[in-house]
């Protein structure tokens, strides 16, 4: 019987991130499922990684997974489906006034998109937080309209984590704005910090790069975008989403990590297309491709050199002394659907958009499983079209 250790990492990409949602959803049932036949070749899940709406995803999974001091029994497969579906259920626009703020915001989007000239909303002025307090008044829920209430509604007893007991490693990325450190939020520092586990090499940090512990309002870090949020402030730092730095952490699941602590694969949930069809050349279509681009070439530096240390650890077999290879693959949308999505649509919070993309994640997921791990590529093979 051979058990692979499995890290999952997650893009950002806006409501395109409910794609990772289906695929999550078919790796846990998968995984249940292989546990409950004992399949000769099967996988556990050490690790859970994520930027932006991934972190989103990160965030659900990893806390379905948590074992909380005060709710005997809590911590399990069930729960993480149940966290991560009540999660991404409740974040659709379902009371009227959502419903109709969605479409207009759409709509808006849309006319941007096509050349129209509309005032941009200043995330640090009086004008955003009017609108909000106005959707409020007219019924809208507190979590459609507030990040941090949306992540203390899905994770009501985040504080009584017993992080004792806890076995999944979970990372989210933010980019501090002021000193330029790319940020990971990171479970295995509160356990540090609590005298779990032992600090892992500080060779992991530097001045650029911060690694600090996992909270919720990390997660609202990674997923602040400038231009629609203020930024988050956490101790003596301001965050902007982790797209700018790590989409999503990878890096810190090797570096300084204990060998017995690193996965043996890293499974890339990937859902900024690598490659397209054709030259963007309206302004909307640009500035959509220089988000992808940026948030690819972040991560394919990480799993580049992932690649060239596999390389390493065959060239002076001393190396795997402390150090393992690591095989890296990618689970993507279908091309026609990654080439038909645009900006509008990574803001589309109805129910419909998310669900299809939900569906195409979990047929997705499924083909891919089925192959798995004899019949399915590596990075960057499997990374375009």
């Amino acid at each position: 019987m051979t058990v692979r250790s499995i890290a999952v990492a997650c893009q950002g990409g806006g409501t395109h991130a409910a794609f990772s949602w289906g695929v999550l959803d078919e790796i846990l049932m998968t995984k249940k499922q292989w546990d409950s036949d004992a399949r000769p070749e099967r996988f556990d899940i050490s690790a859970i990684t994520g930027t932006s709406a991934g972190a989103l995803c990160a965030l659900m999974v990893w806390y379905g997974f948590a074992r909380k001091t005060n709710l005997p029994g809590s911590g399990s497969l069930d729960d993480a489906i149940a966290t991560l579906d009540g999660f991404w259920e409740g974040f659709a626009a379902r009371e009227p006034v959502e419903v109709i703020h969605n479409k207009m915001s759409i709509a808006a989007l849309e006319a941007k998109e096509n050349g129209m000239p509309l005032p941009a909303i200043n995330p640090y002025g009086i004008v955003d937080d009017i609108i909000l307090a106005q959707l409020t008044m007219l019924g809208a829920r507190k979590e459609y309209v507030d990040f941090q209430a949306m992540l203390n509604n899905a994770c009501p007893d985040f504080e009584t984590v017993d992080w004792e007991h806890v076995q999944m490693r979970a990372m989210v990325g933010a980019s501090e704005i002021r000193s330029g450190a790319e940020t990971v939020f990171d479970t295995r520092k509160n356990q540090e910090d609590s005298n779990i586990k032992t600090p892992i090499s500080a060779s992991a940090e530097h001045r650029w790069r911060r690694r600090l512990p996992f909270s919720l309002e990390g997660v609202v870090a990674s997923g602040t975008l400038p231009t629609v949020r203020e930024a988050e402030e956490i101790g003596d730092g301001r965050y902007w989403d982790g797209l700018y730095s790590q989409n999503p952490p990878v890096r810190e699941l090797l570096a300084g990590t204990p060998k017995p602590e690193i996965p043996d694969e890293i499974w890339v949930l990937r859902i900024n297309p690598q490659n397209i069809d054709k030259e963007p050349t309206t302004p909307e279509t640009i500035k959509d491709r220089e988000n992808e681009l940026m948030g690819n070439l972040s991560l394919n530096k990480e799993l580049d050199f992932i690649n060239i240390a596999n390389i390493w650890i065959d060239k002076y077999p001393g190396l795997a002394n402390d150090k393992k290879k690591v095989t890296v693959r990618t689970i993507k949308m279908r091309h026609q659907t990654a080439v038909a999505l645009r900006t509008p649509s990574k803001f589309d919070r109805s129910a419909g958009h998310m669900n299809e993309l939900r569906q195409e994640g979990i047929d997705v997921a499924r083909e891919w499983l089925a192959r798995w791990p004899h019949d399915v590529g590596t990075y960057p093979d499997d990374a375009g079209y």
